[in-house]
């Protein structure tokens, strides 16, 4: 049976400084040689992906930007973009400015990733913001108004702030035509900030991971998560394991309850229940 692992990466395959700790490369890579079929699913862009996923010898594209986007890692080629309507895009940030929020804007032309923003209004757009530019050099560009930067290579657009602030516009987008969110708390941020992520309806990690099932034949899914951003994912796989750090919505939509993040939770229920013995895909119970 062929089986793809498919796993998100904040709070889940990542430990609390949004970094792949030794042991869960070690073993990744090991059972990537032992013939396991690995990728990951997050809502992060092929800049930050890049660096973060080096160490592991990835041959299954990965899935970006809640499915989005599918990339190819050893060619550098974003698969499968999926774009939005100029007119809903321009939609989308009027609704934004009308609940006086904004975010990040992101679009994709020639095989290159431009990210848009206008100011940094809280601390989760700001350390959003500065791991990206710090640890990653990724490049923004600053608009006085996102609306100017409104285009047919459009792709994603993402806010950070208070839920209870995030809530109205949100209301709005989950009901619009053409569009899917993504709603959840950011891993990281120690105020409590929200992420509400708006994109295509073609693109959601369910999508994502039904359309590598289809093109590369997989019998099987198993995945891992921790996010309510991962629950599309969930419903795309046949084994479903939420870590132990997961949200209590995620837990109940699990298979498994694994270790933590930060004990390599992915990496040691993998080495527990992937067969060594050449049947390569296969799970004991």
């Amino acid at each position: 049976m062929k089986t793809l692992y498919i796993s998100d990466l904040d709070g889940t395959l990542l430990n609390s400084q949004a970094e792949l700790n030794p042991y869960t490369i070690e073993t990744i890579n090991t059972l990537i040689e032992k013939g396991m079929h690995f990728t990951v699913a997050t809502a992060r862009t092929a800049a930050t992906v890049s660096k973060i996923l080096a160490p592991l010898n990835l041959s299954v594209p990965v899935v970006l930007m809640n499915g989005v986007i599918r990339y190819d890692m050893k060619q550098k080629e974003y698969l499968n973009t999926l774009y939005l309507p100029e007119k809903t895009v321009s939609f989308i940030l009027r609704t934004a400015k009308q609940f006086h929020l904004t975010g990040f804007l992101y679009q994709i032309k020639d095989n290159s990733l431009t990210t848009y923003y206008e100011n940094l209004t809280n601390s989760g757009m700001l350390e959003y913001y500065t791991e990206r530019k710090v640890k990653f050099n990724k490049t923004f560009i600053q608009k006085e108004d996102l609306i100017d930067a409104a285009s047919e290579h459009s792709i994603y657009f993402a806010m950070i702030d208070k839920m209870e602030l995030l809530l109205p516009a949100y209301e709005i987008y989950k009901n619009l035509p053409g569009v899917s969110t993504a709603f959840y708390q950011d891993n990281y941020n120690k105020e409590g900030m929200w992420f509400l992520e708006v994109f295509s309806n073609k693109a959601t990690k369910y999508n994502a991971v039904m359309g590598l099932r289809e093109t590369c034949g997989y019998d099987r899914v198993i995945c891992f998560g921790d996010n309510l951003n991962d629950l599309p994912m969930f419903k795309a796989s046949d084994i479903t394991c939420a870590v132990a750090n997961a949200k209590d919505e995620v837990k109940a939509a699990a298979t498994y309850i694994i270790q933590k993040n930060t004990e390599d939770g992915v990496a040691r229920w993998l080495i527990d229940h992937f067969k060594k013995d050449g049947r390569a895909g296969e799970v004991d119970d």
